[in-house]
């Protein structure tokens, strides 16, 4: 059992400092305020307290109250479980701290996120479970009623936390479709691996002998180099023989008298050359002097002292005298050498002659012979070779050939073997995968069905809306003085609601608003009930907003009887302003926007 005991709160929603709600003394209080007085908040503070979250989804910025914000806000809860006393203090600033006490033992965690695991480790239920045993309005409850059966069954799913069935089916559903993938994906690889087996048959598992080279031609090339080299020495030699007849040729051109001829040259002829040099040179100097006179000026350049122009005349015509003399000289020698020119041009070639003969005399070798060797049957012998050489090459780069043709279908063979028992091993591989696969897709196939809206649930519903039917009809009897009647009728796998008015079957929109509110309320205390007994967990706090509202004062009055009875139960009936007198009442007043309690 968990008994809400205190509920204390500082600067929540439009509430101030110091409210302070007792949780289990009164069996029913009238909690009474106007609308935005802060009535309905109350839920979502203990929601808060004891989960740190709220069921509106109200952001922790909006719980602070906006007239103090910076003061941040602070929840206290004092509550029971099996007989253990607990106490949680929330206080959250621009920080959470978590404080949670066990008979007065600090059990608190070291993070605000444990400290909340712990509580709803020792309240054993969910923060869905507790907020729907806590809080319960009209709103739910007609919504039910009057839904489509999608979202009446979905209602129901929540109320069993049935969450996890459809979230099992949704992971079957998908884990069905990618078994359904591999089902494929199995046959589509045993189709392509028959498919290569078909397409490579191995026609010959033989592999072929490689064929013996012929020998290589190596003594052929070497016989051949020997010739070659022979002939090669034939040539130089006959070379030199051509060569040395021609130096022959050129002696024997030379005639026999030409060289017993005795020539001189003509006497005196050298030294008139030298004496004609000689002439020449001193011209030369002469000229030279006299163009050095005509430059000179007034002064020498060297001492600088005064020429006297008679002595520059004087030696002018010294050098111009000494001139002429050369040139009368050089005419005279001219004249000599002229006369002598035939006899001189007759030594000079018969001189030449004789270095002619000379010259080719030293050339011409006498061990040579005049007849130049034959190389014919040499030259024959190495286009034979060629031949042999040849053909010997041409046996031996087919013979390759073939076998490398060989090597190649050998590979192919040993690779085709080897691929074709790959494959084979593939295809049993993939034949037990998809054995396993078909089996995985069927119980997927048959999980899917299991848990499915029409499955475990639909099982789980249609057990529930029976016991939710009997305790409807056991608050209904009570409400209506036994003129009602509720069924929940399943046709079809739809699940229908049905009043029956003094046994006759009407729809529910065909109720009046008072007979409609007899009804909600009944389902709303059943729902209650039934979840308590679902969770295995009772709380003595239940809040219900605006039931009273919609009730007639005879319907107030059955309600008020019926709650009376609830053993362990603390009611608070939140409502705008009916109140009955015999009950405890608070009202939730707000003035200056800020909330307070104020019990009556």
């Amino acid at each position: 059992m968990i008994i809400l005991k205190t509920l204390k709160w500082c600067n929540c929603f439009s509430y101030g400092k110091d409210n302070e709600l007792d949780l289990q003394s009164n069996i029913i209080v009238q909690l009474v305020g106007e609308n935005g007085a802060g009535k309905s908040t109350i839920p979502l503070l203990l929601e808060e307290a004891l989960f740190n979250k709220n069921s509106k989804g109200v952001k922790k910025v909006d719980i602070v109250n906006r007239n103090s914000p910076k003061e941040g806000y602070k929840i206290t809860l004092d509550f029971e479980v099996d007989d253990k006393s607990y106490s949680i203090c929330v206080n959250r600033k621009t920080s959470i701290k978590v404080v949670l006490l066990c008979d007065g033992e600090d059990i608190s965690s070291h993070t605000a996120t444990n400290t909340f695991k712990t509580v709803e480790n020792v309240l054993g239920l969910d923060f869905k479970t507790f907020s729907q045993l806590v809080y319960q309005s009209t709103t739910s409850s007609l919504q039910f009623l009057t839904a489509t059966d999608t979202n009446r069954k979905k209602f129901l799913i929540e109320l069993l936390n049935l969450d996890n069935y459809l979230t099992l089916f949704d992971n079957f559903k998908d884990a069905h479709k990618d078994a359904a993938s591999d089902v494929s994906a199995s046959k589509g690889s045993i189709d392509t691996i028959k498919s290569w087996i078909r397409s490579n048959p191995i026609t010959s598992t033989t592999k072929k002998e490689l064929l013996e080279l012929p020998g290589s031609p190596e003594e052929l090339i070497s016989e051949r180099a020997l010739i070659q080299a022979r002939l090669d020495n034939i040539k130089d030699i006959n070379n030199k023989i051509n060569l040395n007849n021609q130096y022959r040729n050129q002696l024997n051109e030379i005639a026999a008298d030409e060289l017993t001829k005795v020539t001189e040259e003509p006497e005196g002829i050298a030294d008139l050359r030298t004496e004609m040099a000689t002439l020449k040179s001193l011209s030369a100097q002469a000229t030279l002097v006299i163009q050095k006179m005509d430059k000179l000026g007034t002064s020498c350049p060297t001492c600088l002292q005064e020429i006297q122009e008679s002595k520059v005349v004087e030696l002018k015509n010294e050098q111009t005298s000494i001139i002429k003399g050369n040139n009368h000289r050089s005419k005279e020698i001219l004249g000599v050498v002229t006369h002598k020119k035939t006899q001189l041009k007759e030594h000079e070639e018969h001189q030449k002659i004789i270095q002619k003969f000379e010259k080719f005399s030293s050339l011409v070798d006498q061990n040579l012979p005049q007849i130049t060797e034959d190389k014919t049957e040499l030259d024959s012998k190495v286009t034979s070779l060629n031949e042999k050489i040849s053909d010997k090459e041409n046996e031996i780069r087919d013979i390759s050939n073939q076998n490398a043709a060989i090597t190649k279908f050998n590979t192919e063979l040993d690779y085709l073997t080897s691929q074709v028992k790959e494959f084979k091993l593939k295809l049993l591989l993939e034949e037990s995968n998809l054995k396993r696969n078909n089996d995985v897709y069927a119980n997927l196939e048959v999980l899917k069905k299991a848990f499915s809206t029409n499955g475990l649930v639909a099982y789980k519903i249609e057990n529930l809306v029976k016991d939710l039917e009997d305790l409807v009809n056991e608050y209904l009897a009570e409400l209506s003085d036994g003129r009602f009647g509720l069924q929940f009728a399943i046709t079809n796998d739809k699940l229908n609601v049905v009043i029956a008015d003094e046994g006759k079957d009407i729809d529910i929109l065909a109720l009046s608003s008072g007979e409609l509110a007899r009804v909600n309320t009944s389902t709303l205390l059943a729902i209650r009930r039934l979840m308590s007994t679902l969770s295995k967990s009772r709380i003595n706090a239940l809040f219900l907003d605006e039931v009273i509202g919609v009730l007639d004062d005879e319907g107030r009055e059955k309600l008020i009887e019926i709650l009376l009875k609830e053993h362990e139960l603390n009611t608070f009936l939140v409502s705008h302003g009916w109140s009955h007198p015999l009950l405890s009442k608070a009202n939730v007043i707000k003035t200056d926007n800020t909330s307070r309690i104020e019990w009556q």
